[in-house]
């Protein structure tokens, strides 16, 4: 029982998710504020001292590789959530 998907034409969308060629977030809307980010962060840049300024890297790096690790355990969650609700609408749990 295949169901066309948005992102891969007759594939499922579990198998287009696994192979990369979905991905939610792309359709939130998140420019803004990325925008606003980097304006904020070319401002910072530009008023510390040089040798200050790997901090704010190093920063941006952390936090988004904790923002990257929440995603994926949020993604998790959700599957998981989605599973269990499926399994108690068809009576099988």
């Amino acid at each position: 029982m295949k169901e066309a998907s948005k992102a891969g034409g007759d594939r499922m969308i579990l198998e287009d998710l696994y192979r990369g060629k979905y991905a939610p977030i792309e359709s939130m809307a998140v420019h803004n504020d990325h925008d606003k980010l980097t304006q904020l962060q070319e401002e910072i840049l530009a008023a510390l001292p040089e040798d200050k300024k790997t901090l704010v890297d190093a920063t941006q790096d952390a936090f988004l590789e904790m923002v990257m690790d929440e995603g994926e355990a949020a993604f998790a969650e959700g599957v998981r959530l989605g599973v269990r609700l499926m399994a108690e609408v068809y009576g099988l749990r």
